[in-house]
């Protein structure tokens, strides 16, 4: 059970989850290549810790909210 929980627990940090790429990648249906794109072009803000990049949940979710295209019938 303490394997399961640690697995799936998000820490928060200051009332944020954090998304790893591969996580980003999973939620987004995007390759390792395009979020690295993405990236470089400014299009999702990330932070470095140690090495490690990391995505904030509330961003994510934010840029797929701003970016929201409701479907149009013909």
């Amino acid at each position: 059970r303490v394997r399961s929980i640690a697995q799936t627990h998000r820490p928060l940090f200051e009332g944020e989850i954090y998304l790893t790429g591969r996580e980003v990648c999973e939620r987004l249906f995007l390759s390792p290549r395009t979020l690295q794109d993405y990236r470089d072009k400014n299009i999702i803000p990330y932070t470095q810790i140690a090495g490690k990049i990391l995505y904030r949940l509330s961003d994510i979710n934010r840029i797929l909210s701003e970016n929201y295209r409701k479907r149009v019938n013909l």
